[in-house]
């Protein structure tokens, strides 16, 4: 810590002689600044073609990216081998097209050739690809289209393939469109309804959302009637030999209460399962956003109107300081300053005269670091960057507006070689600005500080793992262990970003320590004694005897502690902490006690809401940014755009962590209606995201995981039977069965007597594809039995059991290690009976 603290004092000496300069530079050669428009999009965009249709738009990229993550798309494969595409060139001159067949973490490379086999006119150039006999029938691979054009050296377009000789994708994606143009017509109750799962329970109240729960009035956009305006977009997100996923995107218009014809942004997604001849729809959700357009209409009376808007970009993007209040609408970063009643329009991708297929691509988003008192805006843009100078690379750019100068003002760009859908997750945790003009940015898993000349950074905190370390709300604290396993924590830091304050908690002798979150701004962690901490096959028991709460001057504020009473875990939510309990029993077990709450005194007058939501005739619910009206009424609504610097030394930043070198990804990545749900340490995590949307899950190099869509009716795993002789010895039994479906034999029994766990015994024994499917419900586990893998069941005692199959009469097929033998229970009471464990499952897949 103190390595690091002082390279980060050099950084803030470092940033003020840096600012010094820039000073001086800047008024010195002040005239020769030079603004400019942003850059017209000009990279080309390639479509696939399945069956005559166009699917699967395809977005350039002007650098190669990490091929494992790129998994947007899926395109059939035919059996001819043959796969079409077309490229909307916008002005481009085409001179040559290469392509790549990768394995799916972009190790392997299958196939690269030239393709000549391509012709076209100014606009439009059309070609095809002959795929050699070298793919696998079930095995998805990704495909790499270089284009190199008289604008572009090299482009880069990513999709996924796999032949679709036993999937029934084309007929899915009928079905999509069939069902999408019913839901227009409103008078096809039958033929929705029976696809639809409408529940008593589900939210019909805004239009900006709706999923296969939802009432049948609600998919056919209630009062509302809709007209399709502009082309539908077909995207394949999955597909295999029972399920397809497909994504429609397009606009639509219709009049609102007032008469006004407005403009929106709509995204379905559906599941369409084949079962016996016939297709249903087993996952589906719709989106809809209203097109943002600042005028008198939207912008008055202290309110600014957004209309609908959907659950994905809500809480809407806000800061204000003073008379000026920062925001984010339909894609684009707004200022308004209330007392000249003047919009802003600081920084959008949009273009007028364009088509909005480049334009109008959403994989990006913003964040709004600071508003100074005199409109000055500090703001982030991360993510694909659809066009200006670093159009078709990944990554974010930060900015500052001044309003002075009416300008926006790049100061740095840190590129990712991953898509915006991973950016999301990994940079989205914390970006945050200090007194010290320092910016502190979480990317991966480190938190780096970077001076506002985009000159010097440093790497404050590297390797972060899960659960050892915890941010405060608004991203000015965060608190760290230093050791590695997150039960044996001594250590401490604490480090407050807003100003530089730094502290280190220490563990007592014979105790650890544990990190567990912020409180207005107030640390939080556990006290365990080491003797109290118990280490089973599967999960860790962690009781804390003690909690604490400690403020940034190391003032002890409330210790939490109750005699025969330990705290498992907290929750921190609205100035409350509630704190989940236990006691041990005499006889040393652990049991469930009642749950108790620490409430923070929070002085000052509770914060009011910035958007608030009305219901509307027509438009059901729509939302708005609420603010102070001005005293400057008379004043007519002004909107402006800012100038942007034309620099030519544009920072680039490419952050490294060295704890992150020759590190194997070991997370798992949630994908579910067509986008990246979220990235988790924990299968089970990973598969509570997706379960109830029927996602999939993957590891790092794009393979499957886990799918829910895809499961047969009946499964039945032939293992080598090894019986045990004793009760103590089901456990070497069942591990040893475990082993011996990959050809591995191994001491089994003299692993377990040395204390090591069934999962780090299986997990070292299949080179870290062991899966810790502890809490996963028996519905899920089964997924691996019908892909062949038999899941490990440890209840009292860890007394072990196979579960090897199971039937088209909902029984379980269980092997007994014991007896050497299999029984059946019914899914129903093995449900019950394994809850009642917090289902101890382990399992593996290749």
């Amino acid at each position: 810590m103190k390595k690091i603290l002082k390279r980060l004092l050099v950084l803030v000496i470092v940033f003020v002689a840096a600012v010094a300069a820039v000073l001086f530079f800047t008024r010195k050669k002040k005239q020769e600044v030079v603004y400019a428009v942003m850059d017209s999009a000009s990279l080309p965009v390639v479509t696939m073609e399945f069956e005559g249709s166009a699917v699967n738009t395809l977005h350039g990229y002007a650098g190669a990216m990490e091929a494992s993550y790129m998994r947007d798309t899926i395109t059939p494969i035919p059996q001819d081998r043959k796969l079409s595409f077309q490229v909307d060139t916008y002005g481009n001159t085409v001179k040559g097209i290469e392509f790549e067949i990768r394995s799916l973490d972009g190790a392997n490379l299958i196939e690269t050739k030239s393709c000549d086999s391509y012709s076209g006119d100014s606009e439009t150039v059309r070609g095809e690809i002959v795929l050699q006999d070298l793919l696998n029938a079930e095995t998805e691979y990704i495909l790499i289209l270089k284009l190199k054009t008289d604008k572009w050296d090299s482009a880069y377009y990513y999709t996924r393939i796999r032949y679709y000789g036993d999937t029934h994708i084309g007929e899915q994606i009928a079905f999509a469109q069939n069902f999408s143009e019913l839901a227009f017509s409103k008078n096809t109750s039958e033929e929705l309804t029976v696809q639809l799962e409408s529940s008593s329970d589900a939210d019909n109240s805004s239009l900006g959302y709706a999923d296969i729960k939802s009432s049948y009035r609600h998919v056919t956009w209630g009062d509302l009637s809709p007209q399709r305006s502009g082309e539908i977009r077909i995207d394949i997100k999955e597909m295999n030999k029972m399920v397809g996923s497909i994504q429609l995107s397009y606009g639509v218009t219709a009049e609102g209460d007032s008469g006004k014809v407005e403009s929106y942004n709509v995204k379905e997604f559906f599941s369409v399962r084949y079962v016996d001849g016939k297709l249903w729809l087993i996952a589906y959700e719709r989106t809809m956003d209203q097109a943002f357009e600042a005028s008198d209409i939207t912008i008055q009376n202290g309110k600014i109107e957004l209309g609908i808007v959907s659950p994905g970009n809500l809480p809407i993007e806000t800061a204000s300081a003073g008379d000026h209040t920062a925001f984010v609408a339909d894609g684009e970063l707004w200022s308004y300053n209330k007392k000249e009643n003047e919009a802003s329009k600081l920084f959008s991708f949009k273009e007028k005269n364009d088509d909005g297929v480049r334009t109008l691509y959403d994989q990006h988003k913003f964040r709004i670091i600071s508003v100074g008192e005199e409109g000055d805006v500090a703001f982030t843009v991360y993510g694909y960057m659809n066009r200006g100078s670093h159009e078709g690379e990944c990554g974010l750019v930060f900015y500052q507006y001044s309003r002075a100068e009416n300008a926006i003002h790049e100061v740095f760009f840190i590129p990712s070689a991953k898509p915006f859908q991973i950016l999301k997750e990994e940079i989205g945790t914390l970006s945050y600005v200090g007194n010290n003009q320092l910016f502190y940015l979480m990317f991966g898993n480190s938190i780096y500080a970077i001076d506002f000349s985009g000159e010097e950074y440093v790497e404050i905190i590297s390797g972060m793992e899960e659960d050892s370390f915890v941010i405060s709300e608004d991203s000015s604290a965060v608190a760290w262990q230093e050791e590695e396993d997150i039960y044996g924590g001594k250590n401490i830091q604490v480090f407050y970003m807003d100003d530089g304050t730094n502290f280190t908690i220490h563990a007592s002798e014979g105790e650890t320590i544990r990190a567990l979150g912020f409180i207005d701004g107030d640390f939080i962690y556990g006290r365990a004694r080491e003797s109290d901490i118990e280490k089973g096959s599967l999960i860790v028991n962690y009781p804390m005897y003690a909690l604490e709460i400690i403020d940034r001057k190391q003032q002890i504020q409330t210790t939490y502690q109750r005699d025969g009473i330990y705290i498992s875990d907290i929750q921190v939510e609205e100035g409350k902490i509630q704190i989940t309990r236990e006691t041990k029993g005499a006889d040393g077990a652990w049991a469930p006690a009642p749950g108790d709450a620490l409430i923070q005194n929070q002085a000052g007058e509770e914060e009011k809401s910035v958007v608030s939501s009305r219901i509307s005739d027509i438009k059901k619910t729509t939302y708005s940014l609420n603010l102070s009206s001005s005293d400057n009424k008379e004043k007519v609504l002004s909107i402006t755009t800012p100038k942007e610097e034309a620099s030519a030394d544009t920072r680039e930043l490419s952050l490294i962590s060295t704890a992150d070198l020759g590190k194997t990804d070991k997370r798992y990545y949630a994908y579910a209606s067509g986008r990246l749900r979220g990235i988790c340490y924990s299968v089970r995590e990973a598969i509570g995201l997706v379960y109830d949307k029927m996602g999939v899950v993957v590891d790092s190099g794009g393979n499957y995981i886990w799918t829910r869509a895809n499961r047969a009716s009946e499964a039945l795993i032939d293992v080598n039977s090894v019986a045990a002789s004793a009760e103590n010895e089901r456990l070497a039994a069942c591990l040893s069965i475990m082993l011996k479906q990959e050809n591995i034999t191994m001491d089994v029994a003299g692993e377990l007597a040395s204390g090591r766990t069934a999962y780090e015994i299986l997990n070292e024994a299949f080179s870290g594809r062991a899966l810790d499917l502890h809490g996963c419900i028996l519905n899920q586990v089964l997924y691996y039995v019908d892909c062949g893998y038999p899941v490990l069941a440890l209840t009292e005692n860890d007394k072990a059991e196979l579960i090897i199959g199971y039937d088209v009469y909902k029984n379980l097929i269980i092997y007994d290690s014991l007896t050497g033998g299999t029984y059946k229970i019914s899914q129903d009471d093995a449900e019950a009976y394994y809850a009642s464990y917090g289902y101890p499952f382990v399992s593996w897949i290749k």
